[in-house]
């Protein structure tokens, strides 16, 4: 036998006497179980004038919303309901591409189908810059439950009809930093008709809301952040 036989008989002797690297596991992370109840009974005394602060407790950071009521009454009002009813506790964020972020479908498909009441188109008060938050549309008269944070300047929205109701006050590099590995491959259908579960199997690493809720007042919300207008 040549010496470079015996050479490659050794090595390959010697290839299972190594221990390999052993992959890891990536587990899905645990969405926290929906519960919601229907707005309507929920908000009987809520405020209907001025602004409100929305608090996002997410998988990324927290983030404020500033909701101006005078922007988009109706979506304004529809937001509120929303918020109180825990409707977005554990929503995911969808859609993340480098011009917006949208979300707003339940893990549970039956919130879902209770919510999907839309509401009545506004008139465009505001341009839709960085850091505008809007509710999704696809044509006339149909906002529901999902709403867009746009990361950049997006006035083209403004002659589509999306009329502005609130800005990112506080946590802007948290929405920034929103996981946008996944882009916009994610089927709205499949989130609507499996809810959570379709995300846990497809896409377990994408972030999610933890909880939102109405604060008091701006004591209560992180330090303000500059938008860019």
């Amino acid at each position: 036998m040549s010496k470079y036989c015996t050479l490659l008989f050794i090595v390959s002797l010697c290839v299972g006497c190594f221990p390999t690297e052993k992959e890891e596991v990536v587990e899905p992370v645990t969405l926290p179980t929906i519960n919601w109840e229907e707005g309507e009974t929920s908000v009987e005394d809520a405020a209907t004038e001025g602004e409100y602060r929305v608090k996002f407790e997410t998988t990324a950071g927290d983030f404020v919303l500033l909701v101006h009521r005078d922007w988009a009454p109706l979506g304004a009002k529809r937001l509120h309901e929303l918020v109180k009813s825990k409707f977005y506790d554990g929503v995911v964020f969808h859609q993340v591409n480098p011009g917006m972020i949208q979300f707003g479908i339940s893990g549970d498909p039956e919130a879902t189908k209770y919510w999907d009441k839309p509401i009545a188109d506004e008139p465009v008060k505001e341009s839709n810059y960085a850091a505008v938050v809007s509710f999704a549309k696809k044509g006339e008269d149909s906002r529901r439950t999902q709403i867009c944070i746009s990361l950049v300047q997006n006035s083209y929205m403004d002659g589509e009809g999306y009329s502005p109701l609130a800005e990112v006050e506080s946590g802007w590099e948290v929405v920034k930093s929103i996981n946008s590995e996944y882009g916009i491959n994610a089927s709205e259908e499949e989130i609507k008709e499996k809810g959570n579960e379709y995300i846990f199997e497809k896409f377990p690493n994408m972030d999610y809301v933890i909880k939102a809720t109405i604060v008091a007042d701006e004591s209560d919300a992180d330090s303000a952040v500059d938008t860019q207008k």
